[in-house]
């Protein structure tokens, strides 16, 4: 791999980490205002898959020689569940492009197969959230 397309890739991943974090930030904060339990549960699943990712973005930057390094976006709580999902639902659409960015930049198989499987779940999570705000 040429070392711009290298530090192409460990910027993607950093930034993917960072949209994982500042989901992980808010999830709870969002979980704790609703009241309908079924919703409050499809969140907690996205959570624990987004914990799954951040941890997934930072072994593929150590595997390839860097260092975990992710800013936090500058995030706000939001309030009422129609407010909530829509916030998730833009997250989930820009890690579905971080996702795609860093696949277009690997040519390792192994890291292309979990950035693979990262998409489609974010993909999955875009399609959950879309559902929810369909029934509000």
């Amino acid at each position: 791999m040429a070392a711009h397309t290298k530090t192409e890739l460990l910027r993607a991943l950093n930034d993917a980490l960072g949209a994982e974090y500042g989901a992980l930030w808010l999830l709870p904060q969002h979980m704790a205002q609703l009241e309908d339990e079924e919703l409050r549960r499809q969140l907690k699943l996205i959570a624990d898959v987004e914990l799954e990712h951040a941890e997934k973005s930072a072994q593929m930057i150590y595997s390839l020689g860097g260092e975990p390094n992710a800013d936090l976006p500058q995030l706000r709580p939001r309030r009422g569940a129609r407010e909530i999902l829509e916030a998730h639902l833009e997250g989930e659409k820009e890690a579905i492009a971080l996702y795609t960015r860093a696949l277009e930049l690997t040519d390792d198989p192994k890291i292309g197969e979990m950035l693979e499987k990262m998409r489609r779940d974010e993909e999955g999570h875009q399609r959950l959230l879309q559902r929810a705000l369909s029934r509000l």
